[in-house]
Order: C-alpha cells, then sequence, then structure tokens
C-alpha cells in the first residue's frame, strides 16, 4: 500500500475514533443530533410526548407503577389489578380508548426514577404531590386526598395522639421507605432516628406486632383497611391535625407531554361522572375532595 493511501486511511481512522471518542463523552453536535428510542419499542422518544404516544399507538400495554397498599392500589392473588388509583387509571385509559395495562409492583421511593429509567409508563400509586416531586414529574389533576394517623397497641399505651407526642416520647414509629410520612415528620422535627422505615405496611406491621416499633404512621385509610384485611388488633387514631392536606394525581415523566395532555384532560372530565363518585366511595375516598383539590395547590407541599 502507498505512503499516500496510509495517510488517508489514519486520516479516516482517527475522524472516526474522534466521532466515537466525542460521542463516549457526551461531546457537543453530535449528541445533539442523536434520538433517545424507548427500549420496548425501538421509536423516538424525547419532548411532545414520541415515548408514550407511540407505545400506545402500537398496542403495547401501558405500565403502571403500584405499590399494593390498599386502598390506594391493590394487586389481587390472581393478579387482577385494582384499588383506587389503578381503578381510576384504568377508567380514564378506557376513555381514551386503551385497556391494555401491565402492573408494575415497585417501593415508592423507586416510583420516580423507575419512571425516568423507562421502566413503567405512569405512576397509579397514591404517590403524594410535593414541591420535590413536581419537579421531577408532571402530575394530573388529584384523585386522591388523603389525611395521616398512627396505629397503635389496643388501648394506646404510648399515649400517641399528635406529631408534638411522637417528638416528646420515647418511641419508634414506623414509616415507608420514601413516603410522604417520614419527610413531613422530618421536616415538623421529628428525630430520624425515630422513625425506622419499611418497604411495605405488611412489613411495618409484622415489625409492631413483634415489639420492634411502638406505632405505625400512614395514611388513615391504609391502615383501616390493613387492619382488615389482616385482621390484626390495633386501634386508629383520629388524623393528625399538623399535617398539611395532601394528595396525589398520576405521575407522567416530562417528555410524555403529548399522552399526558389528552390523558390529564380525560381525567378532569371523569372526575364529573357518577362512575367516579363510585369508585371514591368504594374505597373510601371523598369525591367532592378530590374535585376541589388542585394541583398547584398540593405541589406547593414542602417536600
Amino acid at each position: 500500500m502507498s505512503e499516500l493511501k496510509m495517510n488517508r486511511l489514519s486520516r479516516r481512522a482517527m475522524l472516526r475514533y474522534s466521532a466515537v471518542g466525542l460521542a463516549a463523552v457526551g461531546g457537543g453536535s453530535l449528541l445533539g443530533a442523536c434520538q433517545t428510542t424507548d427500549p420496548n419499542t425501538g421509536a423516538p422518544e424525547g419532548e411532545g410526548g414520541g415515548g408514550l404516544q407511540q407505545r400506545a399507538d402500537s398496542g403495547q400495554p401501558i405500565r403502571l407503577a403500584i405499590a399494593n397498599e390498599p386502598p390506594y392500589t391493590k394487586l389481587e392473588a390472581d393478579g387482577t389489578l385494582t384499588g383506587a388509583a389503578p381503578d381510576i387509571a384504568k377508567a380514564v385509559l378506557k376513555r381514551m380508548g386503551i385497556e391494555n395495562v401491565e402492573p408494575k409492583q415497585t417501593g415508592y421511593d423507586s416510583m420516580i426514577p423507575g419512571l425516568q429509567a423507562n421502566r413503567w409508563d405512569i405512576v397509579t400509586a397514591g404517590l403524594f404531590m410535593n414541591k420535590d416531586r413536581c419537579a421531577q414529574v408532571q402530575y394530573t389533576t388529584p384523585d386522591l386526598v388523603s389525611t395521616e394517623s398512627f396505629a397503635v397497641a389496643p388501648g394506646n399505651p404510648e399515649g400517641l395522639r399528635t406529631v408534638d407526642d411522637l417528638m416528646n416520647k420515647d418511641v419508634q414509629v414506623a414509616v415507608l421507605a420514601g413516603g410522604y410520612e417520614r419527610r413531613t415528620a422530618l421536616a415538623l422535627g421529628v428525630d430520624e432516628g425515630k422513625l425506622p422505615t419499611y418497604q411495605q405496611a405488611p412489613d411495618a406491621l409484622q415489625a409492631m406486632q413483634d415489639g420492634r416499633v411502638d406505632a405505625i404512621l400512614l395514611p388513615t385509610l391504609t391502615l383501616e383497611s390493613l387492619k382488615e384485611q389482616q385482621n390484626a388488633n390495633f386501634e386508629v387514631t383520629p388524623p393528625l391535625e399538623q399535617f398539611p392536606t395532601t394528595g396525589s394525581g398520576h405521575a407522567f415523566r416530562k417528555g410524555d407531554q403529548t399522552f399526558f395532555e389528552k390523558y390529564n384532560q380525560e381525567m378532569k372530565a371523569f372526575k364529573e361522572t357518577q362512575e367516579f363518585e363510585e369508585i371514591m366511595n368504594q374505597w373510601g375516598f371523598d369525591a367532592e375532595a378530590s374535585r376541589k383539590a388542585t394541583t398547584e395547590e398540593l405541589c406547593a407541599t414542602e417536600s
């Protein structure tokens, strides 16, 4: 091979490997011209909602993140997905002509990271809004508005009725990892050492039954449902007045704007129907409280 040809090949090789190197380190215009693809559809994603909208258009299941925490979410033994938030989501999707859904069970602390990593498409789990979460994802109009309570042993031997009681008494109160209750309690001044975390409500209940914790701090309805389902012997205290009004919506990636806008429009319309009231009544929620709450109000909740 002549020296001229070798020089040309060397220059081509240098340019080729330089381009690869730039891409590997996130360099400039090369990455700017590239598109991210959905690993399930192979379709381009990005601002405007390419990923989720194309997934729906192709007939693939819409993946709903849940926590299996009744009455917010419930996964039956046969795999049937139900609970207040999924039932609303399924009804809204049906109005959009979509009935193919797939539950994805996970902990609350994994819901937003998993959504952003494209492991599921919508979080329908009673994931309460707050400033931090609303900065990371986009929430629909509110679906569930809730109060918080303690689960305590019969007779409430530790006398836990308020957040001040939690702060001033030598107690251990179970909360869920990544949950609203832990963050809010810390913001109100509760010592972190008093708030051991568990992944699921039944785990926290077992800890209380074993004597490892004195109480559980969760939404009032969750505790009432847990008591019924587990046939457990504990009391649920009246709602804690020091906890601010809280509520959830269905969470989407910010890039899925096209699909989000269609879904949110249908959800707002669905909230005015009798079917929505029936779902809310079935699971013990107040339909009117949901209708009055706004995303802006709930997103102002401190993280």
